[in-house]
């Protein structure tokens, strides 16, 4: 769920969906008073519109209720039969798809109550992730289409950083320097420049490196310039949550593996020593090394994150503390939580425990075989019966991949 918050009002939409140019999505956003599930009677509301912004933040669209002739077009609330008060809706036509640029695609809703004592008042909510708008192929000289592909199921990246950051859009990645010998971290969005998921690579990282414990490398191919390419051995990796409020495995959200070079295409024929931004990227997946029926890489007990504070006192369930797991546990095995030298319990997929680790600041509970560097302690006050303050210890407890502290 993506939601964003104005004072009281809480608006909200359950899925972010995609939209292609050239086809039509009907959207449904829920208005809800103070807390989620509480939601407000939006047929009392004197006004109400729905900017439609695109990437680049330009407001290219509008729906208003009531309806203003030449300006909007029609914002319909949920019948009075589905008990969805706070419900209201609106349908992006195929033809007005067509003149929305691809990218980020955001909605921003106004509320305006003209008997609001003592005087009107309005809301205006922050921008609210609608997800991602899917260029259509463009049309060539020959009358034919031409997609970004490059082969059967290849997966096609343009480079859009070169120092981390996240990636923009859908088709992006980023690497942490242009010089192939100095790159620790590759940053891939889940969907390639064809709209297409990364399942190749999600597959490998949670099945062969997780499941059955080999080990990895990944070759980056200059599709432009075919006799440069980069090998590099897959230390690790993560999910990671770009677009927020939706958890960290949606469309919109990425891919980060942390590699150590291995290789580099050489010879006389290779003019080519740097990644640029701009460059167009593919990449293959091989195996390396042995599954863990034989031989485990070795695993060693880490006290890096003992002794850690709580950064955010908690008030009542889902309250984050501030404390973040250093590293993935080896083998996706079990993490010892001590509060103050306690032992708790810890949610299994579920927030119903004590506390649960969380990537996406509380709003949903990972397994525990799936805790990765970087999720949240959170906090459940009502089941401990007691809430945690400033300073109080925490010590998390596991065991860490040997080259995770390399």
């Amino acid at each position: 769920m993506a939601y964003v918050v104005q004072e009281d009002i809480i608006a909200s939409i359950d899925l972010t969906f995609n939209l292609k140019q050239g086809e039509s999505q009907i959207y449904e956003i829920t208005l809800d008073r103070d807390f989620v599930g509480n939601q407000l009677n939006a047929r009392a509301v004197t006004s109400i519109s729905v900017g439609i912004l695109n990437s680049s933040g330009k407001k290219v669209l509008m729906y208003n209720n009531p309806m203003v002739p030449g300006v909007s077009d029609t914002l319909i609330f949920a019948d009075v039969s589905e008990n969805k008060p706070g419900v209201i809706r609106f349908e992006i036509t195929a033809s007005q798809s067509l003149s929305i640029t691809g990218g980020q695609l955001n909605a921003q809703v106004t509320l305006v109550f003209s008997d609001f004592y003592p005087n009107a008042k309005t809301y205006i909510m922050p921008l609210l992730l609608l997800g991602q708008v899917i260029e259509a192929d463009p049309i060539d000289g020959g009358g034919g289409t031409t997609t970004p592909s490059t082969g059967l199921g290849a997966p096609l990246y343009t480079i859009e950083h070169i120092d981390g950051n996240y990636p923009s859009q859908y088709g992006k990645m980023s690497i942490n320097s242009q010089d192939p010998t100095l790159i620790t971290e590759i940053t891939f969005r889940n969907l390639d420049k064809n709209a297409v998921r990364a399942t190749i690579l999600e597959n490998f990282l949670v099945n062969r490196m997780g499941a059955d414990q080999i080990d990895g490398i990944i070759t980056l191919f200059d599709t432009n310039n075919s006799k440069f390419y980069t090998l590099y051995k897959i230390i690790g990796w993560q999910r990671v949550d770009i677009t927020t409020g939706n958890g960290n495995t949606d469309n919109t959200d990425g891919i980060k593996i942390r590699v150590v070079l291995e290789g580099i295409s050489t010879g006389p024929g290779v003019l080519k020593t740097r990644w640029n931004m701009g460059d167009n990227v593919t990449f293959s997946i091989d195996t390396h090394g042995i599954t863990k029926s034989s031989i485990k890489p070795t695993g060693i007990l880490t006290f890096a994150d003992k002794n850690k504070k709580v950064t955010i006192a908690t008030n009542g369930n889902n309250s984050p503390t501030g404390a973040h797991i250093s590293y993935s546990p080896y083998y996706d095995s079990y993490v010892i939580v001590e509060i103050n030298g306690i032992s708790i319990d810890l949610g299994n997929n579920s927030k119903n425990a004590t506390a649960y680790f969380s990537g996406n600041n509380g709003l949903t509970a990972v397994q525990i075989e799936s805790i990765r560097e970087g999720d949240q302690l959170i906090w459940n006050g009502d089941i401990a019966g007691y809430e945690l303050e400033l300073g109080d210890e925490i010590n998390l407890i596991y065991e860490v991949n040997v080259d995770d502290l390399r």
